[in-house]
């Protein structure tokens, strides 16, 4: 029996019993980021000075979340690693065969970063949200032991389009400590659950833009 020219075009036959084509599938991606303890030390003592100096609780924010924007003297040594952990993420995409740019060469002024402190007294928490209008987004736990989880959630799953038990569609929950950092796309809804310590959780969260435009000619570092 001929094979079918459709089949050959696609090479459906040169795939041996299986194939596979990511259309929905979304990761989210977590690391400890070197050196953190010293690193929260620092961070913890400027977050301090500032809730200090600015302790009031904005309006809209989650009852008992104190959030705060500042520019931390500490900060370009997490958005450095951040941009590493998007060129190593970027290049896995690339390495699957699909349609992801590559990062690699892109200079560290073409990624576009704001940020904020997220500070969790003892029984609060952050409701379901998204960050849609970015390109990725993340947090960095500074004090996050013990304080509630971070729950991932697809949004077939939400409007219950999913059955529990299937491969797709489904929330995760990952439970923080001291030193992780996740990354993840700006669109997937999350929620901090209610801090169940008698600590504050403590934590930078950030959103990304990547400049995939770009003006002139990309270089690398010598």
């Amino acid at each position: 029996m001929e094979a079918n020219p459709r089949d050959q075009k696609k090479g459906y036959k040169d795939v041996p019993k299986m194939g596979r084509g990511a259309l929905l599938h979304t990761d989210f991606w977590w690391s400890m980021v070197p050196d953190h303890e010293t690193l929260n030390a620092n961070l913890l003592q400027e977050i301090r000075a500032h809730h200090e100096a600015e302790p009031d609780i904005l309006s809209g924010n989650n009852p008992g979340c104190w959030r705060g924007h500042r520019e931390y003297e500490n900060w370009p040594q997490l958005r450095d690693f951040v941009i590493r952990k998007l060129k190593i993420i970027h290049k896995h995409y690339v390495s699957l065969g699909t349609s992801c740019a590559p990062l690699d060469e892109m200079q560290d002024d073409r990624f576009e970063f704001e940020y904020w402190t997220n500070v969790n007294e003892p029984g609060s928490r952050n409701i379901i949200h998204s960050h849609a209008k970015w390109h990725w987004s993340g947090v960095y736990y500074i004090q996050g032991m013990d304080t509630g989880a971070i729950e991932f959630y697809s949004v077939p799953y939400l409007n219950q389009h999913v059955t529990l038990g299937l491969p797709f569609g489904q929330s995760f929950t990952v439970e923080p400590v001291d030193g992780l950092l996740l990354i993840f796309p700006s669109y997937l809804l999350h929620e901090a659950h209610r801090n169940p310590s008698d600590k504050q959780r403590i934590n930078i969260a950030f959103n990304v833009r990547i400049d995939f435009e770009g003006g002139g000619e990309q270089t690398t570092d010598t």
